[in-house]
């Protein structure tokens, strides 16, 4: 029988408002369990607050009576959620999968998969 992977301990979810990454979110709140920290990066466009945007995940979070540390960079988003895992130490970068128009254009999801330092989980 072979070993299961350990449970992650520090969680990262990109989130952006929309309804992918809301199910990233949940996802991700789903494997926070005892001793596991879990950190939310929104990436703004240059000059934009998106603090409403946190304020909706917080209060998602707090609905399950979880805590996290919410982390707002400006910048591609891809590169951004690579270098917050990388800030934050994670072993797991959860993030959301939005539709096959996706495929054609590229993806934030794609962009996280390829640089990743640790494992990625994609929620559809």
């Amino acid at each position: 029988m072979r070993d299961m992977a350990p449970r992650p301990t520090r969680i990262l979810v990109g989130y952006d408002g929309s309804e992918a990454s809301q199910r990233a979110l949940d996802g991700a709140a789903d494997l926070v369990g005892y001793g596991s920290s879990l950190a939310v990066v929104h990436v703004r466009p240059a000059g934009a607050r998106g603090v409403g945007v946190v304020e909706r995940a917080r209060e998602r979070l707090l609905r399950r009576q979880i805590r996290a540390r919410y982390l707002q960079p400006f910048g591609d988003p891809a590169r951004q959620i690579v270098e917050a895992a990388l800030t934050v130490g994670a072993d797991l970068i959860v993030a959301g999968r939005r539709n096959a128009l996706e495929r054609l254009f590229g993806s934030v999801s794609a962009g996280v998969l390829e640089r990743a330092p640790c494992n990625v989980l994609v929620v559809r």
